[in-house]
């Protein structure tokens, strides 16, 4: 009742990213459909395709109101967590959808019906033809903006995340693709990526195990550090951990920096 009050609240504040794009996509559709249809007095399908929106926002909400009682840690779910990351997915394929109807009616407003036809002349007056090409020139300044933004954007994020945790296994051994029960240590010098545990979950996804475990602290006697290893198969570390190479060398008398090993009685062997 908690989680479906908070829930509701969300969907109804003005504050929600998701609620103005639904909003929006609702008056753009149904206010055209009003003007061609009791303006130009032609049928169209813009109020239908609305609705048709509409009901599929509903399920929507209602597969992931049941995500979040059924599959989500109470935790999590008291805050909705990720609820404007789940429903942007819907906002944007219901805004295409109703993109491909609106442009639809309006080209069958055009005063040319013949697409083949259609050319500089082929408009109802001087000022349809102004209004169609100031349009086309404002919506183009802005669609390029936008998509050079994205593009800006996109750019900067890899820049940022090239070292991100995910990468770095991914330099260092490749993925395994076949469900296993293998022990799998992930070596991670990030206090926050193993508290909050993060290297065992990308560990569990990049080895398909579920027996993945990430760990930073290895200020352990070499004798402890030996007994800790070695109740592992396989010791992945995707980024250089001091304690960890030292450990190994005193204990195992070898040198590794990052890579997949496999354990064995006589140390490790790097997996390739």
């Amino acid at each position: 009742m908690k989680i479906g009050h908070k829930f509701l609240n969300q969907i109804f504040s003005l504050n929600s990213l998701s609620t103005k794009g639904i909003l929006l996509i609702n008056v753009v559709l149904i206010v055209t459909w009003a003007f061609v249809r009791l303006r130009q007095h032609q049928r169209n399908n813009l109020l239908a395709t609305a609705i048709l929106l509409d009901v599929i926002f509903i399920a929507y909400y209602a597969s992931l109101f049941g995500m979040y009682i059924l599959s989500m840690p109470y935790a999590e779910a008291i805050l909705l967590d990720g609820f404007e990351r789940y429903m942007a997915s819907t906002v944007i394929l219901n805004l295409f959808i109703g993109a491909i109807a609106l442009v639809r009616v309006l080209d069958r407003q055009q005063f040319e019906q013949n697409f083949a036809k259609r050319d500089t002349q082929a408009f109802k007056s001087a000022t349809t033809k102004n209004i169609y090409q100031i349009a086309t020139l404002v919506t183009g300044f802005f669609a390029i903006t936008m998509m050079y933004s994205e593009i800006t954007g996109t750019k900067f994020t890899n820049e940022m995340n090239h070292n991100t945790l995910p990468l770095q296994m991914s330099r260092v051994s490749k993925q395994w693709t076949h469900l296993n029960h293998r022990k799998v240590l992930i070596v991670d010098p990030e206090v926050v990526d193993v508290n909050d545990y993060y290297a065992g979950y990308v560990g569990r996804y990049w080895y398909f195990t579920d027996k993945a475990v990430g760990q930073e602290d290895f200020m352990m006697t070499p004798k402890i550090f030996k007994r800790t290893v070695e109740q592992y198969q396989y010791v992945a570390i995707p980024e250089s951990h001091r304690t960890f190479t030292v450990l190994t060398k005193k204990v195992f008398h070898q040198h590794v920096v990052t890579g997949l090993f496999k354990v064995t009685k006589h140390g490790l062997i790097r997996m390739h």
